[in-house]
């Protein structure tokens, strides 16, 4: 795959010196529509920073860079980075967030996530959407109350005669679960309907819509409930 490079500047005002530091927040990701948006959460930051974020994409690991350029506010607070990327080939990705709080510091890797394309569209483009600067976090880890939606294998790799979906909704939501060839073709759509919040299992079948056993291959399931999107490949075999 051609290596892609990106750099996308954003410029705040700013103001006078403070100690660099920083902490991690959470990163984490989703797809929808074959875009993948890749979330850094809470970043912390300093209050007027001059943001640069780099990308740089070697196959299918893609590493994101933040780093503020002129850290001057005698204050800190934290951020919300989210980076959208359009027209990535199939296949699953690992996104690399690293963060520098200095112009002249070294980066610390913030976290890492992974992440599932099931179709190209359009040609590559990548842009960052940087949120106003807040004074707490807003979540906070391992509380099912602050945990968004997931979704997981449960099963043996490759798998045979069935597959376990397991996934977590944050709230009582319809939930629609859609499995897609490396075509992108879909070839099972899973209607679950109306769910409580909390952990559910799914059994697929291996089977299309027609109650014909799938062909061996790769496949992709994707969730769809509360507004959100997530995604995970399978390997099949007969």
């Amino acid at each position: 795959m051609k290596r892609n490079y990106l750099v996308v500047v954003a410029l705040m005002l700013v103001a006078a010196a403070v100690p660099a530091y920083a902490l991690s927040g959470r990163v984490w990701s989703e797809v929808a529509d074959n875009v993948a948006i890749v979330h850094h959460d809470d970043a912390y930051f300093n209050c007027c920073p001059e943001m640069v974020f780099e990308i740089k994409q070697d196959a299918y690991t893609i590493d994101i860079y933040e780093q503020d350029t002129l850290p001057q506010c005698m204050c800190m607070c934290y951020f919300n980075f989210a980076h959208t990327f359009k027209g990535l080939a199939p296949g699953t990705y690992v996104a690399r967030v690293w963060e520098s709080t200095h112009p002249d510091g070294d980066f610390s890797l913030a976290g890492k996530t992974t992440f599932v394309i099931p179709a190209q569209v359009g040609s590559f483009s990548m842009t960052t959407a940087m949120s106003d600067c807040h004074m707490e976090p807003e979540g906070v880890e391992d509380s099912d109350n602050n945990r968004g939606l997931e979704l997981e294998n449960v099963s043996s790799s490759p798998a045979q005669k069935s597959v376990g979906i397991r996934y977590y909704l944050p709230t009582q939501t319809e939930v629609l679960i859609q499995i897609y060839d490396v075509t992108g073709t879909r070839v099972r759509k899973l209607n679950i309907g109306s769910q409580e919040q909390g952990e559910h299992l799914v059994i697929w079948d291996t089977r299309e819509e027609s109650g014909q056993p799938i062909p061996r291959g790769i496949y992709f399931v994707r969730l769809q409930a509360a507004g959100q999107a997530r995604s995970l490949s399978l390997i099949v075999l007969r």
